[in-house]
């Protein structure tokens, strides 16, 4: 379980990262505009979905 959540941390700093990087490239078109938007949101749902799991663990305990 613990892997799991290592490999969430990480997906969360990649994605945003690198969805920051790919919507602010000075020559993005519209479709890395909207690829990028789409990364962030992805990473921000896996963000929420850690937090919620974490939540629920440390009540069950």
């Amino acid at each position: 379980m613990k892997t799991w959540i290592i490999i969430q941390k990480i997906a969360i700093a990649v994605g945003v990262t690198y969805g920051m990087w790919l919507g602010t490239n000075v020559d993005a078109t519209d479709a890395d505009s909207r690829n990028a938007f789409v990364i962030i949101v992805l990473s921000v749902i896996v963000a929420i979905s850690l937090y919620i799991s974490d939540k629920k663990d440390t009540g069950t305990a």
